[in-house]
């Protein structure tokens, strides 16, 4: 018989393995006793799994819920100043305040859009254009009218119920609101 070498290689007819040509139940005994301790952690990783997949769920849920509260919070501020935008054009009529609203609160409708069948793509949103703040001007030596202009519009829009997925589950997500205003001086 030969011996191991020092670098811990093992040869086939080293003494760990027998002597050539015998039969090496050695080696197999060893490989089904691993195989039997596998099987055993095959039943620990299906309880670790059924312990962390509700954890890694609601990861996945707020991910995706933060991330819709956001495109809302992105949205409405930008139909706020769509609709200051359109509120605030020179208008010269002796109904100028409400022209602005009404021009204020549809191109708010208009930016956040409706489906076809007429239901808006953000449930929930309020918009309210609560009259100019301005002093009225002395009027126009040439025309005699009397305007608004240089008054301050505010748009204010609202969303409320916007939670997708953790408002059945969080009641803080429930009734919450995202709001947004904008204000600008009337031209």
């Amino acid at each position: 018989m030969s011996a191991s070498p020092k670098c811990g290689y093992r040869s086939r007819t080293s003494p760990d393995f027998g002597s050539t040509g015998s039969n090496d139940f050695s080696y197999a005994r060893h490989f089904m006793q691993k195989s039997s301790l596998i099987s055993r952690e095959r039943g620990s990783v299906a309880v670790e799994f059924v312990i962390l997949l509700p954890l890694f769920l609601l990861i996945l849920a707020g991910i995706v819920e933060f991330g819709h509260l956001w495109y809302v919070r992105y949205a409405i501020g930008n139909a706020s100043r769509e609709g200051a935008r359109a509120g605030v054009l020179y208008h010269i009529d002796a109904g100028r305040i409400d022209w602005a609203k009404t021009q204020a609160t549809d191109a708010v409708n208009k930016y956040l859009g409706t489906y076809e069948g007429g239901k808006p793509k953000l449930p929930g949103v309020k918009v309210t254009v609560p009259s100019p703040l301005y002093t009225a001007p002395p009027p126009d030596p040439v025309t005699g009218l009397t305007g608004i202009t240089g008054g301050t519009l505010r748009v204010q829009v609202s969303a409320t119920n916007v939670a997708i997925v953790l408002g059945y589950f969080i009641t803080a997500f429930e009734n919450m609101t995202v709001t947004a205003e904008t204000t600008m001086r009337m031209e």
